[in-house]
């Protein structure tokens, strides 16, 4: 949908969070020291792609963003100013006037108060690429808020069934439902509670659909996040200089007590003594994390033994957890969280990741297709950056460390994960004539419901 008002014609897409997208996949935040660098390292890219910013005889007029408080009315407010000041003065960037109204909590977090857990990894990726092209930005934390900026989220699928929030026959003037799109952290397909009714390419993920070879196979839209700006800024340690230990990928103990768990508890002291390395990690200990009851399951007991070279540093700030991510010889996966961003993270400090297959196909344990790993999007890759090893394998835990700590890997980004590849994606997001898509779609549900299926009918 086009809103017209003056012949000034602005574009707006809305992005809603879905139910799916679980903050208790990962266990612990982690905040960065500024709450405005996601946008003031932007400002060049702006100027370069002709993004307008206000004039500063009328920006000196309005207090510029407060650190401390981390406000996102205040960030609305600028990039709003900037719209209108440039829409009035008819000097508007390419994309300024189509704007990216995100109406998921996620990119507040992240973006103003500076949330590092995977949803916000993400969120401020996906936001840094939006600016970084041009486009304008809003964010939303209610659908009273998102439906009021709509007229100048939260799940999809709720607003889709909410005659007050999508546009129907009694709300001509709320939200076209072609206009909502779904972020999702996993390659889900949708039909959970809350998930787009518009289903497909409606769907945004975070992660690639393991269910294909390609994006284009995919029924949903694979939009992805890159950490090759912020990671690139810290060059790697050489291997000769770092210290002789093994980085533990496990934010909560629930994580070596869950049916995920990938190796034996006992693992980790062995090794140590075996390879001569200790194993540290920044894990919490919470009795009910995840679900865990102990008085049905009892009480998990710590498996940090210091005297045995297994140490926990607790939780750890994003500053010191780069520190001693970059310091480490190997990180390894224990089975959970899945899907985290930490392995990109270890791989771009030249840090290689040993990947738990999880379940496979017993007869061919190495057909890669019938896997299901703790990271699935590194499945494709292979020694020396990712060491893909079966769950209770001893001797393939053993090997893959030894070999992997004694091998230097330099700097690595996955094509898919660069900077470069996200905006291409942002950039067929927002450029996509969705209406013309979302007509076809509608033909083919009025068909659907004739038929006597159930389906959703939605308004253009």
């Amino acid at each position: 949908m086009i809103i017209s008002k003056n012949s000034v014609y602005v574009k707006v897409i809305v992005i809603f969070i879905s139910a799916a997208f679980l903050y208790s996949v990962f266990g612990f935040s982690k905040r960065s020291q500024s709450a405005l660098g996601a946008r003031i390292g932007a400002e060049a890219a702006f100027q370069s792609i002709g993004y307008t910013l206000a004039p500063s005889r009328i920006t000196k007029y309005f207090p510029p963003l407060d650190p401390q408080r981390r406000d996102y009315h205040e960030w609305n407010a600028q990039s709003l100013r900037e719209l209108h000041i440039c829409l009035a003065i008819e000097n508007c960037g390419p994309n300024q006037q189509k704007v990216a109204l995100l109406a998921a909590h996620w990119f507040e977090e992240a973006v103003v108060r500076s949330w590092r857990g995977g949803e916000g990894v993400w969120a401020l990726s996906v936001y840094k690429n939006l600016r970084a092209l041009g486009y304008t930005t809003l964010f939303a934390n209610s659908f009273d808020e998102a439906l009021q900026q709509w007229s100048f989220a939260i799940k999809a699928g709720e607003c889709h069934q909410d005659p007050k929030c999508v546009k129907g026959p009694t709300n001509p003037t709320g939200i076209p439902a072609w206009k909502i799109f779904d972020f999702e952290f996993f390659a889900s397909h949708g039909g959970h509670f809350h998930a787009s009714l518009m289903k497909g390419k409606w769907i945004l993920s975070a992660n690639p659909d393991p269910r294909v070879q390609s994006e284009d196979e995919s029924p949903i839209q694979y939009i992805g996040y890159s950490i090759e700006e912020d990671c690139q800024k810290i060059p790697p340690v050489r291997l000769a200089d770092r210290s002789r230990q093994i980085w533990m990928l496990m934010k909560q103990l629930t994580y070596v007590y869950n049916d995920n768990f990938a190796w034996n508890r006992s693992y980790f002291a062995l090794a140590s003594e075996e390879l001569g390395m200790n194993f540290v990690g920044g894990w919490q200990v919470d009795q009910h994390y995840g679900g865990w009851n102990p008085d049905l399951k009892g009480l998990m007991t710590d498996i940090e033994d210091r005297d045995h070279g297994v140490i926990n540093f607790g939780r750890l700030d994003q500053t010191e957890f780069t520190r001693q991510v970059r310091m480490s010889r190997v990180m390894i996966g224990v089975g959970s969280p899945w899907w985290s961003p930490s392995p990109y993270n270890a791989l771009c400090q030249g840090v290689p990741f040993i990947n738990p297959i999880l379940r496979w196909n017993t007869k061919d344990p190495w057909d890669k297709s019938s896997w299901y790993t703790q990271h699935p999007s590194l499945n494709q890759f292979e020694p020396p950056f990712i060491y893909n090893v079966h769950a209770k394998d001893w001797d393939g835990f053993i090997e893959a460390i030894k070999t992997a700590s004694r091998t230097e890997i330099p700097s690595f980004i996955p094509n898919h994960m660069t900077e470069r590849a996200v905006q291409e994606r942002l950039r067929r997001l927002m450029e996509t004539d969705w209406k013309s898509k979302a007509a076809i779609l509608l033909e083919e549900r009025l068909a659907d419901a004739k038929s006597g299926q159930k389906a959703y009918v939605f308004e253009l």
